[in-house]
Parts: C-alpha cells; structure tokens; sequence
C-alpha cells in the first residue's frame, strides 16, 4: 500500500484563526476579528487562486486589501511570513520519517510514500528550505506547481499518471471531507484527519505502522 499524505493539518497546522492573532495586527483594525477576517480571507476565491498558483502573494494582497479595505502593506507581510511560522506536528513528522526509513526497494511491497497538498509554490518552497523532512517523500504534488486544486479530480489524476500509482494500493490522509471524498471516487482507501493524532491511528488501523500504545 502506497501512502498519500496532505499537508495541512495533517503534517503542519493550518489554523487561519491563530496565525492571524499572533503574526498581524487585527485588533489594530476597527470592526475586524481575527475569525471574521480568516473567513473573508482564507474561504475566497482569491485565496483559492493563490492556492492554485495563478496568482502570487503581492496580487493576493492586493486584491484582498482592496476588497477588504485594508492597508495592503501588513497584509502582504502576513501572507509572506506564513510559511516561516507553520507549526509542525511532530508525531506525523516522525511518521513519515519512520515510513521512509530505508530505501523503497527495502520497503514492504516496494511502498511509497508521497504527498498531495493544496498549497502555494511561496508557501511550498520555503517549507521545503525549512523542513528537511520534506525531502524523505518518494514525490507528490503541490497544487501551486500544477496549477489545479483538491477536490477537482485532475490533480488526483495528475499523482496517479506522474508516480504510476493504482488506485486500489493509495491510503490517502486528508483533513478534508470533500478531499477525502474526491479520493474515494477514485478508488482510493481515504481516511479524514480531524486531528493530529488521528494521523498515527489511521496508519496502524491499516497495518502501516504499530498502533500506539493505549493510555493507561
């Protein structure tokens, strides 16, 4: 069985809401809230282009502090400084640090293990100078490099056709229903991360990895 992993809240924290508390000034911001503007934000159509990789961040900033009135210099600072500050969870890190151990012709029927995120090509290559461990994948897609977004069944179609992979042998790790849902359409074994240490669960439920030991 092949292992796809997803990104965010999966193997980094995407949480819209405490990156904006902690790294931009909203209370500076008369009748904003950090939920309200996550919102406005983050669940656009702007947003989704920029996640696409058909626009940058300079054009989202503008675009968003035009649309939002706000300054667009502290919102182009914000978006810039994302990737740097993207926490990690250490236990699904180490997962596929654990999977990826010896070299996939030592692997147990030859596994990989590979990635599928929506993210943008700012925010992937600066995880990738950050995060040694990114490197330790057998390959996968960033959404901003090709240029299409989960759940839309092309990039799905574009990790199958790039990595040969059948989707009978994929257990794919998403926080996304709909993503999640997208996979399974395509004959892919899909479980939801609905929090982190679900990540380590659904990989002993499937006989990947030991299950962790229980709480006494």
């Amino acid at each position: 069985m092949d292992i796809v992993f997803d990104f965010g809240n999966v193997l980094v924290e995407w949480d819209p809401v405490r990156l904006i508390e902690a790294h931009y000034a909203v209370a500076s911001r008369p009748g904003w809230t950090a939920e309200r503007l996550a919102q406005v934000l983050v669940e656009h159509t702007d947003w989704h282009d920029f996640d696409r990789g058909v626009i940058d961040g300079a054009t989202l900033a503008a675009r968003c502090a035009a649309r939002l009135s706000l300054p667009e210099a502290p919102l182009a600072a914000f978006i810039e400084r994302i990737p740097h500050v993207l926490p990690m969870f250490e236990a699904s890190v180490a997962a596929v640090e654990t999977l990826t151990a010896v070299p996939r012709g030592e692997r147990e029927g030859g596994r990989r293990v590979l990635y599928l995120s929506n993210m943008p090509t700012r925010f992937s290559d600066v995880l990738e100078a950050r995060c040694a461990w990114i490197a330790r994948f057998d390959g996968g897609v960033f959404s901003g490099r090709v240029q299409q977004l989960k759940p839309d069944a092309a990039i799905y179609a574009t990790l199958e056709s790039r990595y040969g992979l059948e989707p009978a042998r994929l257990l794919f790790l998403d926080d996304s229903a709909a993503n999640v849902a997208a996979a399974r359409s395509r004959g892919w074994t899909a479980e939801r991360i609905d929090r982190p240490g679900r990540v380590i669960e659904a990989l002993a439920d499937h006989g990947v990895l030991a299950a962790p030991p229980r709480a006494l």
